[in-house]
């Protein structure tokens, strides 16, 4: 397991507004999160849990798409998360100690939705900047719908739609790049950093954890997103067929008619 980045490391986010860090996690350790994220999964998604749980429609039928929140309820996982070489790395690429702001598992199984292009900073509404890291726990490829990033287009917030993903126009004319990785790596980028992801179009799941920071300075912001984040999305999801997942409408899922358990 990799203990922290290197100064090549920084200066490379620093100018692309992301950086992947392989093999972070030995075979052993990879084994032991796909076993806690399965665990996860099957969290009942009753409305009353502390973490949250969403579904989509797939033509296979619903399927878990999200869990958020399952830091407060996973002492494994929250470990991992708060403590040693993540939220280190957090803290370099911030200039000062991190603390975790939110987090989530996006599952992305056969045939589930991708986002549009967009920035994090418009969903983060307690924080101006803040980083994010992927964790892939499976190999995240073109096909099941990997990350695609802009390079050097993180220094300012672009124009949004009414969705507050990046204007599809404006869209259009960024130089896209996709990111594929190996399983048990990692990929930084600036909430800033416009990046976006297509529909899984293959037969394999392409599940990932999605861990945002903020500098300690800022505060533990950590409880107030999640209790401001129940009380913007109550009766939101589902509306027109839409599936809401976040503060902005960058999911291209379809809701379910009926949660999955």
């Amino acid at each position: 397991m990799s203990t922290g980045l290197s100064q090549t490391d920084i200066e490379a986010f620093y100018r692309d507004g992301y950086l992947a860090v392989a093999d972070f996690l030995s075979a052993e350790s990879l084994e032991r999160v796909r076993r806690w994220v399965c665990d996860v999964e099957r969290w009942p998604g009753d409305a009353d849990a502390g973490w949250l749980q969403h579904d989509e429609q797939t033509a296979a039928g619903v399927r878990r798409t999200r869990t958020e929140n399952f830091s407060p309820f996973h002492a494994e996982l929250r470990d991992l998360l708060t403590t040693g070489a993540v939220p280190a790395m957090a803290g370099q690429l911030l200039g000062e100690p991190a603390v975790l702001y939110k987090e989530k598992i996006n599952y992305k199984h056969p045939g589930g939705a991708g986002f549009a292009a967009h920035q994090d900073a418009p969903a983060y509404p307690h924080i101006a900047v803040s980083v994010s890291c992927l964790l892939a726990v499976d190999d995240s490829t073109v096909e099941n719908g990997c990350l695609e990033f802009v390079a050097g287009m993180h220094h300012d917030l672009l124009a949004n739609d009414r969705d507050g993903c990046i204007r599809p126009d404006i869209a259009e004319t960024l130089a896209w790049r996709a990111h594929p990785v190996r399983a048990g790596s990692l990929v930084w980028f600036h909430s800033h950093t416009p990046h976006r992801s297509g529909a899984n179009t293959s037969t394999t799941s392409r599940r990932a954890l999605y861990l945002t920071y903020n500098a300690a300075s800022s505060g533990d912001l950590h409880e107030a997103y999640y209790r401001d984040k129940r009380v913007a999305l109550a009766g939101a999801s589902g509306r027109g067929g839409v599936q809401r997942v976040s503060l902005i409408g960058h999911f291209r899922g379809i809701a379910p008619a009926e949660a999955s358990t």
